[in-house]
């Protein structure tokens, strides 16, 4: 049988979670443990056990959170577009740089966690994944719905597509977080605009 929260425990546990993703985002997975967590928001150790039981149960939390806040940014401004190449490019405009836009202080935790966990094997690396191919195939929908459109080529094919625009993503979170270059946006929109114009009809 669940146990029900009382609101002071949920907002308890929101705060909880909105700290360690501004945690996450500027210091990675491995910037947040459950000492750090307790002394950002104030409150003891075993406080933060009573909301999560290990390391790992923050991490797939914050990831999750981390999906959940980003919804509002990336995806629903997107779908307020009709279907094709405009809800397609609207999509990537909110994705690209998003993290900043939701009052994240660093760049994209997912983005972070997948460098940080590519030769770590178990459960928060298998949600990282799970996130990755949800990225991935919503991406392929929305090439897709372009095709469909008939503003891109019957021909393309989606997954080259998809697999570009990923990697044009990752390389514009390096650019701006690691390399910290102030063309990095620039050279983002330059890098998607080339691959859509080789795409469309």
């Amino acid at each position: 049988m669940p146990v029900k929260m009382s609101k002071s425990n949920v907002k308890m546990s929101d705060r909880l979670l909105d700290t360690g993703l501004a945690l996450m985002s500027r210091e990675g997975l491995s910037g947040v443990t459950l000492g750090r967590l307790a002394d950002d928001v104030g409150m003891s150790k075993s406080g933060v056990f009573a909301h999560f039981r290990s390391k790992v149960d923050v991490q797939l939390a914050l990831l999750e959170h981390s999906s959940k806040l980003a919804g509002p940014h990336v995806l629903e401004p997107a779908m307020r577009q009709p279907p094709g190449l405009g809800r397609l490019q609207a999509f990537i405009d909110h994705w690209f740089g998003w993290a900043p836009r939701a009052g994240l202080p660093g760049g994209c935790p997912v983005a972070a966690a997948m460098f940080e966990l590519d030769d770590v094997e178990g459960p928060v690396r298998d949600k990282v994944q799970a996130m990755e191919r949800e990225m991935r195939g919503m991406l392929g929908a929305l090439v897709s719905e372009a095709i469909a459109s008939k503003e891109l080529r019957a021909d393309v094919d989606v997954e080259q597509v998809v697999w570009e625009l990923c990697g044009i993503y990752l390389a514009h979170h390096v650019a701006s977080r690691f390399v910290r270059d102030p063309k990095a946006d620039a050279r983002g929109r330059i890098a998607v605009q080339a691959l859509l114009q080789r795409a469309q009809a």
